[in-house]
């Protein structure tokens, strides 16, 4: 029941990122996360991101209603788990890059 309540797209997108981490080092990983922070405030417009909505539902709105897009998992495609993967940075330009 849980599982209902949060956003689809981010769910597909937390499965991939466990997926992904399996094989990277820790440096890696942290870089991988940092791009996807990045993306959680920056891939769609302010209004449409999944996190900006559900900060709205909770805690400014407090409606407890959510309006995710997509809203359900079936219409999550791998086009949209995958930019979340995408670096905004070069490797040197990555503002973890010195982490080995």
């Amino acid at each position: 029941a849980l599982l209902h309540k949060r956003s689809p797209l981010m769910m597909a997108v937390t499965l991939e990122q466990i997926r992904r981490a399996r094989s990277l080092s820790l440096a890696e990983d942290l870089r991988m996360e940092r791009d996807m922070v990045h993306h959680c405030f920056h891939l769609r417009p302010g209004a449409a991101s999944e996190t900006v909505e559900g900060i709205r539902a909770l805690a400014v709105d407090k409606d407890h209603a959510p309006r995710w897009n997509p809203v359900h998992i079936a219409d999550v495609t791998p086009t949209m788990v995958e930019a979340f993967f995408a670096s905004p940075w070069s490797a040197a330009a990555h503002p973890l890059a010195t982490l080995r």
